[in-house]
């Protein structure tokens, strides 16, 4: 009986081995798509550091606007749809069913979003990748170090005039156009703009302002995390989240390998020309 030499012997098995597993290395080799897409609170909570008043979501202009974004987003083809939410489940997904009624009555972004975007693309469920954090302004409110309470008094100066510049756009522009501005580069940067300056609220030894950005930095990087956790190569990800989020999920996600960022603006100005056509 004839044996292969080693050399050739190895060569033949690593052969073997790379034509069963070429199969599965070509799937596990597809990227993770993620869309992020910042958005504000259609329900108006008032429970950020900046907020609006939004009107009335479940008009009739704004209900054609939220189809027209949906089905501009069915272009993406989603295989999944994050949610800023919590869940007590391990493996992510909220427990309601997907319900078409709720769109006539609840105005909440997540079921006029992302439930409504789910629905058009066959997706069961949805996931809720929140996390809780502590977001807390009053230790910062109380600096008085002269330079710390002034840093202090210009940022909540500044964060309101963004505000207010969010309120008069929305009231001026469709739901997707006002998407498209507010997940501009410079609106991105805007609202992260306040933590780099709350870094500077501090006095007497204290450094409030350094644990209120540390606590949303750790806050982002869990959410960013559950994302990747529900993740399967192949996928095609849209995470909803609030706009002064997307900074550094953004961050957390560019560059990883296996992994492609998608900027949500083709879409979104897709839906707003199809609306503007109607």
């Amino acid at each position: 009986m004839r044996f292969l030499p080693l050399p050739r012997l190895l060569a033949a098995g690593l052969a073997a081995t790379l034509l069963l597993a070429g199969p599965v290395a070509a799937a596990d080799a597809r990227p993770i798509r993620i869309l992020l897409l910042g958005t504000f609170h259609m329900h108006n909570p008032g429970q950020d550091a900046v907020n609006i008043d939004s009107d009335d979501v479940l008009a009739p202009r704004r209900q054609a606007e939220l189809e027209a974004l949906a089905d501009a987003l069915l272009a993406f083809a989603p295989t999944k749809v994050a949610v800023e939410a919590r869940t007590g489940g391990t493996d992510l997904v909220w427990p309601e069913p997907l319900d078409p009624d709720a769109l006539r009555t609840d105005r909440n972004e997540i079921v006029q979003v992302a439930q409504r975007l789910a629905m058009k693309a066959g997706i069961k469920r949805l996931h809720a990748v929140d996390v809780t954090g502590e977001f807390d302004l009053d230790p910062l409110r109380a600096v008085t170090a002269a330079r710390g309470a002034r840093e202090m008094r210009e940022t909540m100066a500044e964060g309101a005039e963004v505000g207010r510049q969010m309120g008069e756009r929305l009231t001026t522009l469709s739901i997707p156009g006002y998407l498209d501005w507010l997940n501009s580069d410079a609106m991105i940067e805007a609202n992260h703009r306040m933590y780099r300056r709350w870094l500077r609220v501090s006095g007497d030894g204290q450094y409030p302002g350094a644990k209120l950005v540390t606590d949303w930095y750790a806050r982002n990087m869990q959410i960013c995390a559950r994302i990747l956790q529900v993740a399967q190569p192949g996928d095609n990800i849209v995470v909803l989240y609030g706009v002064g989020h997307v900074y550094w999920l953004r961050e957390c996600m560019t560059g990883l390998d296996d992994v492609e960022v998608v900027h949500p603006s083709r879409y979104l100005q897709a839906a707003d020309r199809a609306r503007g056509a109607g």
